[in-house]
């Protein structure tokens, strides 16, 4: 299985018809294939090994200037590159000396048998994992066997995959050159999942033009990761044994080393259910301290792809999947992002600031308590509007959303109002967090009603966005009615989704839910001090 030469990256063509294509294919034909069509996940992790293999073919851009030219040398420079590059023997997903992003010398570690290969894939019901996303998995409690192989080309995204998205917590054992490697304290996260971290990236008409869209130039990288931070992609350097500290330097300090995370050293098996692999270079994001006490701040630099956040400590945080939808977050997102500090994905500032432009917001939601355990799944797709870009009008968007939220604080309140009416035992509950004497199980019975409660408005209004956008556009514009008329629709839709998530959640088929009801409905539209004074 040749990445250059046979197909499975699985694409749109322009047609709309899906078909599995090589490295070849992709760039002799680019204006053919209009979109990858992957999971979430495995976008990411597809998209920084087409980011880092066009990046390496180009040994650029050099600066903004050379990012405008790129476009068109794009197909010719990546086809030299797989044919005569450095790297042009490394991309042989089963060769006996150099397997793609592989160790070819590791053998198993115990003698307990190796792990199964669809531990590459985070949605096969392997482990902890359910069958949220595999419902096809054989139980072996019904005498079925869930040793299951996997396709060449579905192992080269789940390879990709696993090596951006493992998670945290024991791992397999392997041999590497006579050192056994183990990590039962815990090896670290793969850089993509690290924090629940949700991606973005430029979406253009053709698949070339969208990795054209994401490359960084080489002033952004030395501005962002420090001078000569350019590195190689970790075909060119891969280690050639578990302490060669040239390769680990360049795998974990470099742009172009961490786009391709070498987290785990794997080892597949031709043909088979099973494959070898333990912990690989650790990627970490945490200080470290000294027997001296002295602390040693690692230079860790947060992902290009990520959205970095400035929280109400004056702390900056990663946006991460599960907090809220990416569509509330757009100003953050759309922030500029400057080295040690907060703000969007470095490509943006690629886009041109009079276009409307198409971005894709990807994710990995884990269990906070089970890190290995895969919740969900986030894509996000946004068009975003020139008229977002500027500041005013992101500062009224964020107002906006602001409002939104104090609707669902109120909403949540009524709701809440309406149960404790309603059931006992969740009245017990309410009391015992009052007084501060609630249990684990009692927080989390909290926490996941609450995020119930008020999902339901939240993806009203997400149906109603446009209406925002559409006053968003038309501030700054001399057409005074027409914006106030697109506030109005605005807020009536914000009041409609209050009031049906209400009514739907706050049923009225007996006494106690009507009396519950009304009681809700006064936490949800309070009285003024004026109106119960004439009753």
């Amino acid at each position: 299985m040749n990445l250059v030469t046979n197909p499975w990256l699985p694409v749109i063509n322009k047609n709309n018809l899906p078909k599995s294509i090589s490295l070849n294919q992709l760039f002799e034909q680019p204006d053919e294939w209009i979109d990858l069509v992957l999971r979430p996940h495995e976008r990411v992790s597809v998209m920084r090994f087409l980011i880092c293999l066009t990046q390496a073919a180009l040994d650029g851009p050099a600066d903004a200037d050379d990012w405008d030219d790129a476009l068109e040398l794009i197909p010719n420079a990546v086809l030299d590159y797989l044919k005569n590059g450095k790297g042009r023997d490394s991309f042989n997903l089963h060769d006996a000396k150099k397997p793609f992003l592989q160790i070819a010398d590791l053998k198993p570690g115990t003698a307990d048998g190796n792990p199964p290969v669809t531990k590459l894939d985070s949605t096969y019901a392997t482990g902890v994992n359910s069958t949220l996303f595999d419902h096809p998995a054989i139980s072996p409690l019904a005498g079925g066997s869930q040793e299951r192989l996997l396709g060449d080309d579905r192992l080269v995204i789940s390879l990709l995959t696993f090596l951006n998205f493992s998670a945290s917590g024991t791992q397999s054992a392997a041999k590497w050159k006579g050192k056994l490697i183990t990590h039962n304290s815990g090896a670290l996260d793969a850089p993509c999942v690290n924090q629940n971290m949700l991606h973005t990236f430029v979406r253009k008409e053709s698949v070339v033009k969208t990795i054209h869209a994401n490359l960084l130039d080489k002033e952004t990288v030395d501005d962002y990761f420090g001078e000569k931070k350019w590195g190689l992609p970790i075909w060119e350097s891969m280690p050639t044994e578990p302490d060669d500290q040239g390769a680990l330097t360049n795998a974990k300090e470099t742009y172009l080393g961490r786009l391709i995370p070498l987290s785990r050293f794997c080892k597949l098996i031709p043909n088979s259910s099973e494959f070898i692999y333990c912990n690989g270079i650790d990627y970490s994001t945490k200080p470290k301290k000294k027997t001296d006490s002295k602390q040693v701040y690692i230079d860790f630099k947060p992902e290009p792809s990520a959205t970095v956040t400035l929280g109400k400590d004056d702390k900056c945080y990663l946006l991460r999947a599960g907090n809220v939808q990416p569509w509330r977050e757009i100003p953050a997102i759309f922030s500029k992002r400057e080295k040690n500090s907060f703000g969007g994905a470095l490509c943006l500032s690629n886009i041109c600031s009079t276009e409307s432009v198409d971005i894709m917001v990807l994710g990995q939601l884990r269990d906070t308590k089970n890190v290995a355990k895969i919740l969900d799944l986030v894509e996000s797709n946004l068009n975003i509007s020139p008229a977002l870009l500027t500041d005013r009008n992101k500062d009224i968007y964020e107002k906006n959303i602001g409002d939104c939220e104090k609707k669902a604080s109120i909403l949540f309140r009524a709701i809440e109002k309406y149960r404790v009416v309603t059931d006992d035992d969740w009245k017990n509950l309410v009391k015992r967090r009052s007084q501060g004497k609630s249990s684990e199980i009692d927080r989390k019975k909290y926490e996941i009603f609450k995020n119930k409660a008020v999902c339901h408005y939240w993806t009203l209004l997400e149906k109603q966005r446009h209406l925002l956008m559409q006053y968003i556009e038309l501030l700054g514009t001399e057409l005074d009615t027409e914006r106030e008329e697109a506030k109005d629709k605005w807020r009536k839709a914000i009041h409609s989704a209050v009031n049906e998530t209400y009514q739907t959640l706050c049923s009225q088929n007996s006494p106690r839910q009507v009396r519950a009801y009304v009681a809700g409905w006064v936490v949800l539209y309070p009285q003024p001090k004026s109106s119960k004074e004439k009753v």
